[in-house]
């Protein structure tokens, strides 16, 4: 057992991303990413991920420019209460595959450690996780923490 905790203590996490979907289930992970935050003295990085519009909608671009509008808010919100903690954090809204933009943002931004949640607050209430974190997982060069968060907002390991 001593061998698998060997250098553990020299862990740190400078940066965390943690990706966000919109919904108050995803985003009932926040007390406990912001505690490990503090814990390692990190920066947050907050994403969301926006799907594109079919092109063949009309004024797709209006309508897509006021969506990027509302994740900006619904992050900047986050954003606010998690500074007030005295925390450093960053947001970004991206466009594109959510799996895919989440492991481009991890590279890009030299992140240390990614926090998702098992299911956004699109996915049905199941002990397995959602496809996101599924890939996100699976396919990350660094380590994912996954948290489940209940229905009533708690987040637990």
């Amino acid at each position: 057992m001593m061998d698998v905790l060997q250098g553990v203590e020299d862990v740190v996490y400078k940066t965390i991303l943690v990706p966000l979907d919109g919904s108050d289930l995803a985003a009932s992970i926040l007390d406990q990413v912001g505690a490990l935050a503090q814990g390692y003295g990190a920066r947050l990085l907050l994403m969301t991920v926006g799907s594109s519009l079919p092109v063949s909608l009309p004024r797709v671009q209006d309508i897509q420019l006021s969506l990027t509008f509302q994740a900006e808010a619904y992050l900047e919100r986050i954003r606010d209460r998690l500074t007030s903690n005295g925390l450093q954090v960053e947001t970004t809204v991206c466009i594109g595959d959510p799996a895919s933009e989440i492991l481009e943002m991890s590279e890009r931004h030299q992140v240390d450690l990614i926090v998702i949640n098992s299911r956004g607050g699109q996915g049905a209430p199941s002990p397995f996780l959602g496809s996101v974190a599924a890939k996100v997982a699976g396919a990350s060069a660094i380590p994912v923490f996954v948290l489940h968060a209940k229905a009533g907002g708690e987040a637990q390991r």
